[in-house]
């Protein structure tokens, strides 16, 4: 019997296990990522949003909630790379752009001012003059953070993770777990415990569970039968650009880059635009891949596709086909409106899910004293995972909410499965 079981091991439940096998006896149950690409013939219906190399880390969110989270995060991925030997993060920084006095970089430049961060504040021109390659709107603002801010690879930052927690003695179960429920499994010595049942029949016990699931969480009976968090699972569209090491040397200075604005004259107008502004997308950098190759990478906001996940039928068929190809070149265009002067090699599209709250901040909450949650990423999770999963396990454990952050934006909402809200059980 475990002290604690994670299920989840994604970039929160991997953290969580991580900080819980210092103190306690812990499992990690959940499959790694697949070795042979996604199909519709394959059984499997579970799949994690860090199989990628790249994900943007910057302190200076337009969310103070978020950068409170990011900024207690990112100071460890130093810590993270010492304990385990395995490099996570590029610091190669970060460029927020946006409309001139918008509601986005105002409030990125509030969190600046506010957190007192080390960033710099520039106008289109400056931001261009710096970034030659790339191709910035002259009547636009930025936000430049030059020091703790770039990318990190999720798959190696859950991989760092689960080798810290097992060198703690934590047990990684490789499996997909099918329920979680409370059960008493001695009638002698009547001690309510937590089941924790596979897919393949195997049961685990332990005093808490903790469920870091993310956007799969609805489709098992994890938090009750027929109880699931009330998130909206969007599926998110992403294209990777394939560019030489040549031109990747070339652009070798380019930061990550968030866009929420009107966008360039030059700019491609064939690009799905998000309601609350014309223009929003997120790119990476080049980075070498597995494969040896070289991608630049963009995303969409998922504001900007309007289309909503219902069943787990429909999130496999998501991401065992991907986006469609006229998405896929949108955004290959959309690269090659910013960053100029280089050559496309080849371009393909990636598919990943957000589960997004009515809060828009995660769900870091307990359902009842033995069963805690760490879900609904929103999207931006990646880069505050280490802390998200430290503070679902001092809650969980000790009791503890161990953070200046109020903790009612954490409140989990469920609902039934008939779409009522419901109280925590």
């Amino acid at each position: 019997m475990f002290d604690l079981c994670v299920v989840g091991a994604g970039l929160i439940g991997s953290a969580a296990a991580k900080h819980a096998s210092n103190f306690l006896n812990v499992c990690l149950i959940g499959p790694d990522e697949p070795d042979k690409k996604r199909s519709q013939d394959s059984p499997r219906d579970i799949y994690g949003g860090h199989y990628d190399e790249g994900r943007i880390y910057m302190r200076s969110t337009s969310d103070p909630v978020w950068a409170k989270l990011a900024q207690k995060s990112i100071p460890r991925y130093a810590e993270i790379e010492k304990e385990c030997g395995i490099e996570i993060a590029k610091e190669v920084g970060c460029l927020s752009i946006g409309s001139h006095g918008g509601n986005y970089i105002t409030s990125v430049k509030n969190v600046v001012e506010k957190d007192n961060l080390s960033a710099s504040v520039l106008s289109g021109t400056e931001a261009r003059s710096l970034f030659p390659f790339l191709s910035i709107p002259k009547d636009d603002e930025a936000v430049f953070e030059s020091h703790s801010a770039g990318y990190i690879s999720p798959r190696r930052l859950v991989k760092a993770q689960i080798t810290i927690a097992k060198t703690n003695g934590c047990q990684h179960i490789q499996e997909v777990v099918r329920s979680v429920t409370r059960v008493v499994p001695d009638n002698d010595n009547p001690i309510m415990l937590m089941e924790v049942t596979t897919d393949s029949g195997t049961k685990i016990l332990a005093k808490k569970v903790l469920v870091a699931t993310g956007a799969f969480t609805a489709f098992r009976d994890l938090l009750g039968t027929g109880v699931s968090p009330d998130t909206k699972l969007y599926p998110l569209a992403v294209t990777k650009l394939e560019i030489s090491k040549e031109d990747a040397n070339k652009i070798s200075t380019m930061p990550s880059v968030l866009y929420f604005g009107r966008g360039g004259d030059d700019w491609s107008r064939d690009y799905p635009v998000d309601p609350r502004a014309p223009v929003v997308f997120y790119m990476l950098p080049p980075i070498r891949y597995p494969d040896g190759k070289y991608y630049i990478k963009l995303g969409h906001s998922h504001d900007s596709v309007p289309k909503l996940l219902h069943t787990g039928t429909q999130m496999k068929k998501w991401f065992d086909q991907g986006p469609d190809a006229r998405l896929t070149r949108q955004m290959a265009d959309m690269i090659l409106s910013v960053v100029k002067g280089v050559k496309v090699l080849s371009f393909h599209g990636d598919s990943c899910v957000v589960d997004v709250a009515p809060s828009n901040r995660p769900y870091i909450d307990l359902i009842h004293n033995q069963l805690g949650v760490a879900i609904a990423g929103n999207g931006y999770a990646a880069k505050s995972s280490d802390e998200i999963g430290r503070l679902a396990v001092e809650l969980l454990m000790n009791g503890k909410w161990d953070t200046d952050l109020p903790q009612n934006l954490f409140y989990v909402k469920l609902k039934s499965g008939r779409g009522m809200c419901i109280s925590k059980l």
